[in-house]
């Protein structure tokens, strides 16, 4: 193989791992899009009321989350990174960005995060690790 060949091969791999990423990102981005209930959560080291859980409904719209509960509203924008280990989530609230972990899996998403200016978890954590995880199931 010359050298021009050795060339072109490299840059095709590089091309195909660079859509692959691509792929992932978009996959992730369409898959998190709609309304996911809250099935449970924690938040500092504390089990969410039933009276909160029940009433709390996410919605990913484009590069919005939109969270309802009863009759309050908050909107962010989201941005994902599916390539990191673990996938990555940032929040962004009227320039306050809190960094979390997600783990997406069809009609379930976990989602894992401290306090805005925390560092980002490195793995979803057990329980009473006084982070906020929400683990919510898509809404039909």
């Amino acid at each position: 193989m010359g050298l021009q060949s050795l060339f072109v091969f490299a840059c095709g791999l590089l091309l195909a791992a660079a859509d692959a990423k691509e792929k992932q990102l978009m996959s992730d981005q369409k898959m998190i899009q709609g309304a996911w209930a809250l099935q449970s959560g924690e938040r500092n080291g504390k089990p969410l009321p039933e009276e909160v859980i029940k009433h709390v409904t996410l919605i990913f719209s484009g590069d919005k989350l939109i969270t309802k509960n009863k009759d309050r509203k908050t909107e962010a924008v989201f941005k994902l990174d599916p390539n990191k280990e673990p996938k990555e989530i940032d929040l962004n609230m009227e320039g306050s960005v809190g960094k979390g972990i997600y783990q997406l899996d069809g009609e379930t998403l976990q989602i894992a995060h401290g306090e805005v200016g925390d560092d980002r978890p490195k793995e979803f954590p057990k329980a009473g690790s006084g982070l906020t995880v929400l683990a919510l199931k898509r809404q039909r």
